[in-house]
């Protein structure tokens, strides 16, 4: 996966890559006002059920994200909706020439009515290029949606746009705090776990962590403490616990050791 990445990553600096990747932005401006959509393949560990839901493959088929919201799903739920492979299809609105929001959708897509313009299968690397440039330079909320589909999206390096995402101060706490949460959901993936890790004393384990991060007292930073935790603990469920509240503050010095983590396990 790492060659492919680097691949891709050359693909987008070609100059017929970067032609088709500025008619992509050109085709999108020039809608004026409109909604469009455009589809490119997804990774191989990505599913969804084509509308309403879609694993983003960090965390296995059962946890889905609806409408932007994480939702772990157990094993007895029947409501679940099949998670297929499939491509992924990113709608995007347009106003004025500028895109104004983002949605994402994989697996069987359903045809799309008259009101959305559809341009169909895109190059992975254009497509690539085309949401790093929204993730990196794009204004208010669809910069934090354009992560989403950059993640989902087969053989595009994403870590280091999420990392630099996840350091830029320049922008919004939930901007940062959505890139970081993203690095923390795969950092922790790479740690195993076992059914004791779901046990009495593994919970109470793992409520410590999360009063750590959640202290009334400002003034107290949990970050260096939790740091340690993330990668000295010998218990699993806290190393994950802690990197999941590492997530949630967004706060840029764990950067470091999520996209260290997330090289030495492969993702």
């Amino acid at each position: 996966m790492r060659i492919a990445s680097r691949l891709a990553f050359a693909l987008v600096l070609s100059p017929s890559v970067m032609t088709a990747q500025q008619r992509l932005a050109e085709r999108l401006h020039a809608t004026g006002t409109r909604t469009v959509a455009f589809s490119a393949l997804a990774r191989p560990e990505v599913c969804g059920d084509g509308t309403t839901s879609f694993s983003d493959g960090l965390s296995g088929p059962r946890t889905r994200v609806y409408d932007g919201m994480l939702l772990t799903h157990s094993p007895w739920d029947t409501r679940i909706p099949p998670c297929e492979r499939g491509p992924m299809r990113v709608t995007v609105r347009m106003v004025e020439g500028a895109a104004s929001w983002l949605r994402v959708a994989v697996g069987p897509l359903p045809v799309l009515g008259d009101s959305v313009l559809d341009l169909g299968m895109v190059p992975n690397a254009v497509a690539g290029e085309f949401l790093r440039s929204l993730v990196r330079t794009g204004d208010g909320r669809v910069a934090d949606q354009a992560m989403m589909p950059l993640m989902l999206l087969d053989s595009v390096p994403r870590w280091d746009i999420l990392a630099a995402a996840a350091r830029d101060t320049t922008h919004v706490l939930r901007y940062r705090r959505h890139a970081a949460n993203l690095l923390a959901r795969a950092a922790a993936g790479t740690i195993a776990t076992s059914m004791s890790d779901d046990d009495d004393a593994a919970n109470v384990r793992r409520e410590a962590v999360y009063a750590i991060a959640r202290r009334q007292d400002k003034s107290d930073d949990p970050v260096p403490q939790l740091l340690d935790i993330a990668r000295t603990n010998t218990h699993r469920e806290v190393r994950v616990a802690a990197l999941y509240q590492l997530g949630q503050l967004g706060d840029p010095r764990a950067v470091e050791l999520f996209t260290t983590m997330i090289r030495g396990g492969g993702r």
